[in-house]
């Protein structure tokens, strides 16, 4: 690559995520702004990604295409004999959405978080415990299961899976700083982004400046205390951060 000059390839990304993405737009026919806040990527990303999955895009603003009154039959009968949804969006070419819409239409009942055989539920409870201790967040549990978050969530509650507390406001700014952005945090504590930008705005947390502009503060001021004073931080936070960039307090406030 030429020096000066930016790549146009998208960011390679983990196959799990990038199966997720394409499932949300195939499957669920999500917008691609709906995958992106689903995902927490940016809607530009998630556009990439299926362009390079050749993943055929819907046109913005088309009508939705018509299916045949026979298609319709079939898939509902199908769906309440108990067929699984993957089977029939593969036989019949058809979104799970507009399964579970042709179903509502009929008047026939939707199942809870997929389909169920024998009346147990396909729900792996084992797994969806085990994803939850890894860190997974209910949204991500929900993709990699198949199931509705709503389903997700109501199960891990009842396995006593509930809201962990998050980490008083000292740790949590030094995570932030660490983390570098709201969506890995929120990845690390396992609990979705909205709740973490609350939290940072109850603790009056800002991001911090760039290593070089406290780098200047530090030899202005002379003072590391000065400087956390100024920034409206605690010291800890200014030394950890200018610490993991390599820089030596000591020694720049020494100058």
């Amino acid at each position: 690559m030429v020096p000066g000059m930016t790549s146009n390839s998208p960011k390679r990304r983990p196959a799990d995520d990038v199966d997720a993405a394409k499932r949300l737009y195939l499957e669920d026919e999500l917008s691609v702004r709906e995958v992106a806040w689903r995902l927490g990527w940016s809607h530009t990303a998630i556009y990439d990604v299926l362009v390079a999955a050749g993943v055929p895009l819907r046109p913005t603003g088309s009508s939705p295409r018509r299916i045949p009154a026979e298609v319709r039959e079939a898939v509902v009968a199908e769906y309440a004999a108990g067929e699984r949804m993957s089977v029939l969006c593969s036989r019949y070419g058809v979104a799970a959405q507009s399964v579970r819409n042709m179903v509502s239409e009929a008047g026939g009942s939707l199942r809870l978080g997929g389909a169920t055989l024998a009346g147990r539920s396909r729900f792996d409870r084992e797994q969806a415990a085990a994803l939850a201790d890894q860190g997974w967040t209910v949204p991500s549990i929900a993709i990699l299961t198949g199931f509705c978050e709503g389903h997700v969530r109501r199960q891990l509650r009842e396995m006593g899976y509930g809201r962990k507390p998050l980490p008083d406001a000292d740790e949590l700014a030094e995570m932030f700083d660490e983390a570098g952005s709201v969506r890995v945090l929120a990845v690390r504590l396992g609990c979705t982004q909205s709740r973490v930008r609350n939290a940072l705005k109850a603790a009056g947390i800002k991001r911090l400046p760039k290593t070089q502009v406290l780098v200047r503060m530090l030899a202005r001021t002379r003072s590391g205390k000065a400087v956390a004073a100024e920034l409206g931080c605690s010291f800890s936070r200014v030394r950890k951060a200018l610490e993991r960039a390599g820089v030596p307090v000591k020694a720049v406030a020494a100058r």
